[in-house]
């Protein structure tokens, strides 16, 4: 099975989680400005949520998703406690004809990394970190 990594990160929560998701697959994790070059079977793709929704740079890349390289999508966000980017990915895909698998991950992280209060991102504990790994996990053994 072909599987690529995709994020949209602002202060690299989502990026950390991307990573970790990468790392698990034995594969690389790459921004959403990265295209795809060839077609995959599941696209593991995530954001986070600002001001209520998910960024904008997501919502574009999210329009463009060409069903003919994407048969699925693992969608994953990084959240204080919304769940809005999943379901923007959710929502864009189903637009564009594309699969969503039953199973997303919605990472809380609360304030960590939130820029306004002058915090830095990118770095799980070890409890959200075994979280992801057992969300990938998910995919690697079917």
């Amino acid at each position: 099975m072909k599987i690529a990594v995709r994020y949209q990160s602002r202060g690299g929560n989502t990026r950390a989680v991307a990573e970790v998701i990468a790392e698990s697959l034995g594969l690389e994790a790459k921004p959403i400005n990265v295209p795809l070059d060839e077609s995959v079977d599941l696209l593991f793709l995530g954001g986070g949520v600002y001001k209520w929704d998910a960024d904008p740079e997501l919502i574009n890349y999210l329009k463009e998703l060409d069903s003919n390289k994407i048969n699925q999508i693992a969608a994953f966000s990084t959240t204080g406690g919304m769940k809005k980017a999943i379901t923007r990915i959710t929502e864009y895909a189903q637009k564009a004809g594309i699969n969503i698998n039953e199973n997303s991950l919605c990472l809380k992280v609360m304030l960590q990394g939130h820029s306004a209060l002058g915090r830095e991102g990118g770095h799980l504990t070890e409890t959200q970190i075994t979280k992801v790994q057992q969300f990938a996990n998910k995919f690697s053994e079917k």
